[in-house]
């Protein structure tokens, strides 16, 4: 019943036209030994020099579209805020089973018929800025890790939250977060239970705020 209410909810609500929202194009899309750790340095770069704008971009568009205010909510409140809102307005984006033939995320493209992909991936970083607002010893980097490019990681070469260990091994020095993983998934998959009956979301910044399973 859950799901045909939800269902019927995003039939009755008209789609949102993403096509002004400005795109976030990396350089080079995709993670791991498909990116240079040149590559992975010049996303990096780009990266940086678009996070405040793109926050600002973000904020003014959440505010037009019934969203939570990034600046008025803090920590885990943002967090359970912006779920509840991505679950009620979830339809009104571009399904991932409407649009055309791509690669999916991290190696899909983020402006054209695929803008939708840089909405997620602002409102993923504004989970991490909420995390690291609340709690500095995570920062914004790269994962350069040994381990997690030999093993293929999605987060190997990208742009994740990073914590330095207090106790490092040569498996891991550092705590990696990625909270788009979380963000393009129930994009993708709307309907599975960790999406419809659970918060992931603020879960995941919860546990990063107080430093649960990690070492630091």
């Amino acid at each position: 019943m859950n799901l045909i209410q939800r269902w019927l909810a995003g039939s009755a609500a008209a789609s949102w036209d993403l096509s002004g929202y400005p795109p976030f194009e990396l350089p080079h899309p995709g993670s791991g030994a498909a990116l240079t750790e040149a590559q992975a340095q010049q996303n990096w770069a780009y990266w940086q020099a678009t996070l405040a704008g793109r926050q600002r971009l973000l904020r003014d568009w959440l505010l037009a579209h019934g969203g939570p205010d990034p600046q008025a909510l803090q920590g885990t409140a943002y967090a359970k805020a912006l779920n509840a809102w991505a679950k009620a307005n979830w339809p009104r984006l571009p399904a991932f089973a409407r649009l055309p033939r791509h690669k999916p995320w991290p190696d899909c493209a983020r402006s054209g018929p695929f803008i939708v992909y840089s909405l997620l991936g602002d409102l993923a970083a504004s989970l991490g800025e909420t995390i690291i607002r609340a709690n500095g010893h995570w920062r914004w980097g790269l994962n350069l890790d040994a381990t997690d490019l030999a093993d293929d990681m999605a987060t190997s070469r990208r742009v994740v939250l990073l914590a330095d260990l207090t106790h490092p091994t040569p498996e891991a020095r550092e705590a990696v977060l990625d909270l788009e993983a979380t963000i393009f998934s129930d994009h993708r998959f709307p309907d599975s239970p960790g999406f419809v009956h659970l918060d992931s979301w603020s879960t995941a910044v919860a546990d990063a705020i107080a430093g649960r399973h990690y070492d630091f």
